[in-house]
């Protein structure tokens, strides 16, 4: 089977795709779901600060207790 057959078009008219690309600039997108932009921002939040002070860090999330954490792990000492 060749390849264009099984390459499926994100729109079906070009219009469709005129209309997505508008939406998306005037952000009237879908809304998104919070927990996912969440956990991606402090994803990258800890991604940051492993390029400004290094390490290895961390995010964790408790959803109940309303606390978010990005903190640098703890270090193995080697004996």
């Amino acid at each position: 089977m060749a390849l264009h057959h099984r390459i499926k078009p994100k729109f079906k008219t070009r219009n469709e795709a005129i209309v997505a690309r508008i939406r998306a600039e005037a952000g009237a997108d879908a809304p998104r779901d919070p927990i996912i932009s969440i956990k991606k921002k402090t994803a990258e939040l800890a991604y940051l600060m492993a390029l400004v002070h290094g390490g290895d860090w961390r995010s964790r999330i408790d959803h109940q207790e309303g606390l978010v954490i990005v903190a640098r792990r703890g270090r193995r000492q080697t004996l």
